[in-house]
């Protein structure tokens, strides 16, 4: 997949995922799911990291 077209895609995910962070922090949802969302969050700044310095050829 072409790198814009997949960060298009990732973009609305990373937003809800965002506001759903935010409602953890402020107590609308349990607390557990700010932290899964922090884990999910650093995979993937882990993977678009990597993806960037070793997916060029």
């Amino acid at each position: 997949m072409e790198r814009k077209r997949f960060y298009r895609l990732l973009l609305p995910v990373v937003i809800v995922l965002g506001f759903l962070y935010t409602l953890g922090l402020v107590g609308v949802v349990p607390f557990t799911v700010s932290y899964y969302i922090t884990i999910v969050f650093i995979i993937l700044f882990l993977f678009l990291r990597w993806e960037a310095r070793f997916g060029r050829n």
